[in-house]
């Protein structure tokens, strides 16, 4: 990296969020499908180029005890402080180095998983040239790189922002003044403009996409200076210059594509499943994608992108889904409708489909092997007097449908499930990382990989307790006895009646026992 690169990272130190996509399982998930035999996440080795603080990479060493986690940074600021959070954890099979990747040797050591979110967009074209290079020589050879960038024909539109943005704060050089400045210029833009202007419009939109950012984001995305955007295909052409093929996304259903416009998907239809690379771009190009994930394998990796379908059945399932209608028990004739946490609809009629869906459903967030949830699904409806579809043929349809599911992103597969439980023991324990992560901020990483914001300072308080020593009744009792410490502490503080906090009411059995149920349900729980 340049020196102007390493030393805004060490100015502005970029947060380290989980990245649910660069996990492991959800990387050779997508391999398997196209028929790699991929390293298991509960077993691998896993290399980060640009790791920041570590905060991706923790959290995956956390979760896979047995796998080995190594990270680098061009950021002497971020891996010091990376570094400080695994000592507190005490974590042994994660660690992080000081080290640009214009630095790296190729005999670096020998990765099943080489991740590099948010760099490849970000850096000089000899920097790009080399990560690719890299990948190259330390992948293992059924290994599975992860290359993230900005991405035509969707960055077009980011860039009308970015260009506003960074002529307003072209002279200014303190980072807080140049995140404060730029975010006023936009909105400034975006008020001024007359509504019902198309340039309007778009700038409206960034504003929004702007605002739900963090500052540290938008100070090394939409003021990066030399911030490049690419089309899949000028990737896949550069990996494919140091001997590396394009596999699939990360995000599986943008290499299969749903919900596409009947002609654009007949032109599609067209293209032979062979050219992904065709396919997608032009999906691309109809659905304005501002964002890849990219995965790329050795180029005499044998893929069969015909195959997806059959493999389902060696696979877990999960699914976060709510029954939007009275047939979503699976039971009832008709339609079942299912909404996912982001508004997401799913729809069938295929009776076996809606019985397992219901079971995924309540057993949430815990997965369950393609097989038992073939037999759940057939045990409903025969308890409900409906006669299920032959065994081969059942299995068969079920895989096919969610598989499809799967594309639209309202379920998920798995090949080694995150270590999680749904089942309160009598000595609840939380993640570890989630504790620790609850006590500096109401953000914490759950055993998905995902980020959860607990903003409620009881619910952090009592997530620091459930450590595995206590019963029900003890985080009860020693709950209560925090607030009543904090209630006593805030008074000495603010003494003056009109300042005083009113202290917070008793906390019941009932109330942590349903808490617990939340935690369970927000993945926090290993046991």
């Amino acid at each position: 990296m340049t020196d102007g690169a390493e030393n805004s990272y060490d100015r502005v130190v970029h947060p380290g969020n989980p990245i649910v996509e660069t996990q492991p399982d959800r990387l050779a998930t997508v391999a398997a499908l196209f028929g790699m035999r991929p390293a298991p996440a509960f077993r691998c080795r896993v290399l980060e180029l640009g790791c920041g603080l570590g905060g991706n990479l923790v959290a995956m060493a956390y979760q896979r005890p047995d796998s080995r986690f190594v990270g680098l940074d061009a950021s002497a600021r971020s891996i010091a402080i990376g570094n400080r959070n695994i000592a507190e954890i005490g974590l042994k099979n994660v660690a992080l180095h000081h080290l640009d990747i214009m630095e790296v040797g190729d005999d670096f050591g020998v990765f099943d998983y080489i991740i590099a979110h948010g760099v490849y967009s970000w850096v000089p074209s000899a920097v790009r040239e080399r990560l690719l290079a890299l990948a190259k020589a330390l992948l293992a050879p059924e290994g599975v790189a992860y290359v993230s960038y900005n991405a035509y024909p969707g960055a077009h539109l980011r860039e009308v922002a970015r260009d506003m943005m960074l002529f307003h704060v072209r002279d200014i050089d303190d980072p807080r003044e140049k995140i404060a400045q730029g975010c006023a210029w936009l909105r400034f833009a975006a008020e001024a403009i007359p509504q019902g202007n198309l340039h309007g419009r778009i700038v409206r939109d960034q504003l929004r996409r702007v605002e739900g950012m963090a500052q540290e984001v938008i100070y090394h995305d939409d003021l990066a200076p030399g911030a490049t955007p690419f089309l899949l295909h000028e990737v896949a052409e550069a990996a494919a210059r140091h001997g590396l093929q394009y596999l699939g996304d990360a995000t599986f259903g943008a290499s299969r594509p749903v919900g596409l416009p009947e002609a654009a998907a007949r032109l599609i239809a067209q293209i032979p499943e062979s050219d992904a690379v065709a396919r997608e771009q032009y999906s691309d190009f109809v659905t304005g994608r501002a964002f890849r994930r990219t995965l790329l394998c050795h180029d005499d990796v044998v893929l069969n992108r015909n195959g997806a379908r059959g493999s389902v059945k060696g696979f877990w399932l999960a699914a976060d889904l709510a029954p939007a209608s009275a047939c979503s028990d699976g039971l009832a004739d008709g339609a079942a409708t299912f909404r996912t946490p982001r508004g997401g609809v799913l729809e069938t009629d295929h009776p076996l489909a809606k019985a397992a869906l219901a079971h995924l459903g309540t057993i949430w967030p815990q997965a369950i092997r393609f097989a038992d949830l073939l037999a759940q699904a057939m045990s409903r409806l025969a308890a409900a007097g409906k006669e299920p579809d032959a065994a081969d043929g059942a299995a068969d349809a079920l895989a096919g449908l969610l598989l499809q599911a799967y594309a639209a992103g309202a379920v998920e597969l798995h090949l080694a499930p995150p270590p999680l439980t749904t089942v309160i023991a009598e000595r609840p324990e939380a993640s570890l990382l989630a504790r620790k992560l609850a006590e500096s901020g109401p953000v914490v990483t759950n055993l998905r990989h995902v980020r959860v914001v607990l903003q409620d300072a009881i619910t952090r308080r009592f997530l620091t307790l459930v450590d595995g020593t206590r019963a029900v009744d003890a985080l009860v009792r020693d709950l209560n006895a925090q607030l009543a410490a904090a209630a006593v502490a805030a008074e000495a503080f603010s003494p003056e009646e009109e300042c005083a906090q009113p202290a917070p009411a008793a906390v019941t059995r009932a109330q942590v026992e349903e808490n617990l149920r939340i935690l369970a349900r927000l993945a926090l729980l290993v046991r």
